[in-house]
């Protein structure tokens, strides 16, 4: 603060602060993929299909007719033993040209106390999502989804005497997928992007001011390798970044006439959706070198032998915002459910190992998959 005060911190001393982006219902950012590589949501895994969640665009690369699945993530279970995140979702193929879907992800936070003067309530969240996937061609698709979301954390009750409400707001998901085959049948080449959570901000109160829900740029690339008939390998890139403003730095003994603090560097963050989304490219105190902080980025490998799966994934945060990293292990198989083979349910485990021994994100991912 003395530093701030006096005016000496450098363009590089800004950068490499702690200056963590937050925003309401971050439950929406928790990766909800438990397949092998657990980390990549824009591209296919190659485990059951491009699944249907993460990227909107992602079943026009599918010709399955019905995709189905149910994923089960405890959520920091070493703080919270009764936390958990639930998704169910499904994707129909209309026909050549059209596919239509939805998810519903339910957040449950267990139980927590106001005061003691109140009852124990049950906060939970919630966002439902009606989608629909275009085929430009065979290999091309394009996605949009319409979102609803509901955040119940003060079950209505008073909160430092002002009288809460559930938060809602609407949000809209973009996607873009595009297929590259090889032309000798033995590597096929992915690039994925997706805008997600493009919505209204959120409040609990009527006082105070609304907060930034996570939206969302993803882009992520992948090359399958097929090794045999039986074989094949994808390696996958992906990186992400919150289109939300950065929180300047203020200085530390001076305010306007209005009383509000004076931005020392960076931006007023008390903006707009859509200037928020722009603004949030260039805003951050410590300039560029702060900017390419903010951007997560995320690895995955998976083999592929026959019905079986197996495979880990890495993914980086920078300590500056939040310096969440971890891996990821698992294993998927399939099994058939008639003697066409017309049918089979995938089941995937995989395990999230964070690189901190202490750390409350250790947990093990549940999902099955149906796909006709």
């Amino acid at each position: 603060m003395v530093q701030i005060a006096s005016g000496q911190n450098t363009t590089n001393d800004l950068a490499n602060r702690i200056n963590i982006v937050t925003t309401a219902v971050p439950f929406l950012s928790i990766k909800l993929n438990p397949a092998v590589n657990g980390v990549i949501t824009t591209i296919p895994d190659g485990t059951c299909g491009p699944g249907i969640y993460g990227n909107n665009a992602l079943p026009a690369l599918d010709s399955n007719k019905l995709q189905a699945s149910v994923d089960i993530v405890p959520w920091i279970r070493q703080l919270y033993p009764d936390r958990n995140l639930y998704n169910f979702g499904a994707a129909y193929r209309l026909n050549d040209k059209h596919t239509i879907g939805f998810n519903l992800c339910y957040f449950s936070l267990g139980t927590q106390t106001v005061n003691t003067t109140l009852p124990v309530i049950h906060p939970s969240e919630f966002a439902g999502t009606f989608y629909y996937t275009y085929n430009l061609d065979k290999f091309t698709g394009i996605g949009v989804g319409l979102k609803y979301i509901s955040s119940n954390l003060t079950g209505g009750y008073y909160v430092g005497g002002i009288e809460s409400h559930p938060g809602t707001a609407v949000a809209v998901d973009l996607g873009f997928a595009k297929q590259f085959p090889g032309r000798n049948g033995k590597m096929d080449q992915f690039f994925g992007i997706s805008l997600n959570n493009v919505g209204s901000k959120i409040s609990y109160t009527q006082n105070s001011d609304k907060d930034f829900i996570p939206i969302t740029l993803k882009a992520g690339y992948g090359i399958r390798l097929y090794i045999s008939g039986r074989q094949s390998l994808t390696l996958s890139y992906e990186c992400t970044k919150l289109l939300v403003p950065s929180p300047p730095v203020y200085y530390a003994d001076s305010v306007d006439g209005n009383n509000d603090p004076i931005i020392q560097a960076g931006y007023d963050p008390n903006v707009g959706v859509f200037r928020g989304m722009i603004q949030s490219i260039y805003d951050a105190p410590g300039g560029i070198q702060e900017e390419f902080h903010e951007i997560n980025h995320s690895f995955g490998m998976v083999y592929n032998y026959r019905f079986l799966s197996a495979g880990t994934g890495y993914h980086y945060q920078n300590e500056t915002k939040g310096n969440n990293k971890f891996f990821t292990i698992g294993l998927s198989g399939n099994f058939k459910l008639n003697r066409a083979g017309t049918s089979l349910c995938r089941l995937n485990v995989s395990y999230l190992l964070p690189i901190y021994e202490n750390s409350p994100l250790r947990t093990v991912q549940v999902g099955m998959n149906l796909v006709i």
